[in-house]
């Protein structure tokens, strides 16, 4: 028999599982991409296509007229016979002054006295309750009372006119030695209040002055109580007259390509051209002056008009203004970047120092990205400033550069306005011409040649992309 001492033991030998070792490194490859993507922001794409650009064109303008003040003779209370905005020949009656208040009375000493209104009066006031009724919004209820107290105002100067027909009756009354009944000097529109604005330019308004929260204006009413010397109404004596708006930057472009534009009146929805004339521009707006020839009867009551322009759509590639970066460029002298090393790239000659310590020269590839007469915009990558960069002197030519110089030192730089291209799984800056932008989204011009065409997609959000990152 064989004893147990004999019995050898043996270890099982431990044999390394490669399906395990797989499976263990793509976990922690998967691990990982998950821990930086979620501390990365993620490059999401736009596809570009070819849109229009709406942008909101309606603007509140100020109406600038040749306005004439006219100041009373006389202290008392005053009666107006002339409705808000009605035309006036030469020595027509416009308004009295009474020191004793009895005019006032004799419109109001017989209530069954009816007023009898005009063709003319009655389609005026058909059209002015048509338009209020358009526009009311029960949120401003305010509106209404203010409606009703002008068409008020405007049945008592009626009142008014007919008390003229009784001029017999005044003077056997023998109280028109204390009523003074003031003429017309002028032919004109007749309006009876004074804001301030009647003396203003174009050239003189200011950013406040279309603000409308801060408007001041004085009314003149009937039976109000004036002083010698102070405002009674006031007279427009032609057509010509223009809305002031102010614009935008980016909107100027568009107006100053045209000497005319064509403008809706909100109010009344008709449509006029009106000329155009920039003023007081500054980095971040202009007042433009629109001109017209007729139409100004209608808004002869009114300083802030309510328009849209109607300018035609524009059209071109669409992209978000998330997607426009602004990027840095190193401006470097034409004759310092030519054609060379291994690939036949654009580059440079720039100096270093090798590792024995000696001075010597490398070949740099650079992307070109726009041009000057005499520089061109260079990527920043693989250059630093202070680089000093060698004149190369072309087969058959001079020495050195067309300044003499042969040497350029790296460091002037410029910016560019682009998007980032992702066709091919990487950020590439591209260039872009903007020609119109609103809040949202601008329009760019097409470069099929370099730039960017229809159906490209960029980046989504610039600010999270450098250039020659990858998509993924």
């Amino acid at each position: 028999m064989r004893s147990d001492k004999q019995i050898a033991q043996f270890h099982k030998a431990h044999h390394l599982n490669l399906g395990i070792l797989v499976f263990a490194f793509i976990l922690v490859y998967v691990i990982v991409c998950i821990i930086l993507s979620s501390k990365e922001s993620k490059i999401v794409g736009y596809q570009v296509k070819n849109g229009t650009l709406s942008e909101n064109r309606i603007y509140t303008g100020i109406a600038l007229r040749d306005e004439y003040p006219v100041f009373s003779e006389a202290t008392g209370y005053v009666s107006l016979f002339v409705r808000e905005g009605e035309r006036v020949a030469y020595n027509d009656t416009i308004y009295a002054i009474d020191e004793t208040g009895k005019l006032s009375d004799l419109t109001e000493k017989d209530p069954n006295t009816s007023t009898t209104l005009s063709n003319t009066e009655l389609n005026s006031l058909k059209q002015e309750i048509m338009l209020f009724s358009k526009e009311f919004n029960e949120k401003n209820f305010e509106d209404a009372l203010i409606f009703e107290n002008s068409v008020s105002e405007g049945m008592k100067r009626l009142e008014n006119r007919e008390l003229l027909l009784s001029i017999d009756e005044i003077n056997s009354m023998h109280i028109n030695d204390i009523i003074n009944f003031y003429k017309s000097k002028n032919a004109g529109i007749v309006s009876y209040f004074l804001d301030g604005y009647e003396m203003k330019s174009p050239e003189s308004l200011t950013k406040d002055d279309f603000d409308t929260d801060k408007y001041e204006s004085k009314f003149v009413l009937n039976d109000d109580m004036i002083e010698a010397g102070s405002f009674v109404y006031k007279y427009t004596n032609n057509e010509n007259w223009s809305l002031c708006i102010l614009v935008p930057t980016e909107e100027l472009k568009r107006l100053a390509e045209g000497e005319y534009v064509e403008v809706s009146f909100l109010k009344t929805q008709t449509k006029s051209w009106g000329k155009i004339h920039i003023v007081n521009q500054t980095d971040e707006y202009g007042i433009v002056q629109l001109s017209f020839t007729n139409s100004m009867v209608t808004f002869a009551p009114e300083r802030f008009v309510e328009i849209e322009l109607l300018v035609e759509e524009d059209t071109g590639l669409k992209v978000p203004n998330s997607s426009i970066a602004v990027n840095n460029f190193f401006l470097i002298d034409k004759d310092f970047v030519f054609i060379g090393g291994n690939n036949s790239n654009y580059g440079v000659n720039r100096q270093v120092i090798s590792e024995s310590g000696n001075i010597a020269t490398k070949f740099t590839e650079v992307t070109i990205y726009d041009e000057t007469e005499e520089e061109y915009y260079v990527s920043m990558s693989g250059l630093s400033a202070g680089d000093v960069l060698l004149y190369v002197e072309p087969e058959g030519g001079s020495p050195t550069a067309s300044d003499g110089k042969t040497t350029f030192t790296v460091g002037k730089q410029g910016t560019l306005t682009g998007v980032y291209n992702i066709n091919k799984g990487y950020a590439d800056f591209k260039q872009i011409e903007v020609l119109y932008s609103n809040d949202e989204y601008s329009i760019v011009k097409s470069n099929s040649a370099v730039g960017l065409r229809a159906y490209d997609y960029i980046a989504l959000d610039s600010s999270v992309v450098t250039d020659k990152d990858f998509v993924y």
